[in-house]
């Protein structure tokens, strides 16, 4: 990871009641928030994004949310480091979230030539 940034976890627990305080402190501490679940769309990430719309924190376009979840597929038998591979939620895929939403990596993008 790039030595100039700054990494909190913080360990929500649960998804209901979610603990408002503790999002409130995280957005106003990070510029990147990045929520990671062993569930599907529609679960904790889905929820935090729903919080910080009503409460505005994403009306000046100054904090950037992603939600890392289990994509919507069936996975075969494998280990759970496999299986997370296969998902995009091991460290490698964490760490290339956090860069791409830093800017500090180039992301190249898909023209109708390519």
């Amino acid at each position: 990871m790039d030595s100039s940034l700054g990494v909190t976890v913080a360990d929500a627990r649960f998804m209901k009641p979610l603990d408002v305080d503790l999002v409130r402190e995280l957005v106003d501490d990070n510029s990147i928030i990045i929520t990671v679940e062993e569930g599907s769309i529609g679960g904790f990430g889905d929820h935090v994004l729903h919080f910080l719309t009503l409460d505005g924190a994403l009306d000046d376009g100054n904090l950037k949310f992603r939600p890392m979840v289990l994509p919507d597929t069936y996975f075969e038998t494998a280990t759970q480091f496999e299986q997370y591979e296969q998902a995009g939620l091991n460290s490698e895929h964490i760490r290339g979230t956090i860069l791409r939403l830093a800017k500090r990596v180039n992301v190249p993008v898909l023209t109708e030539s390519d």
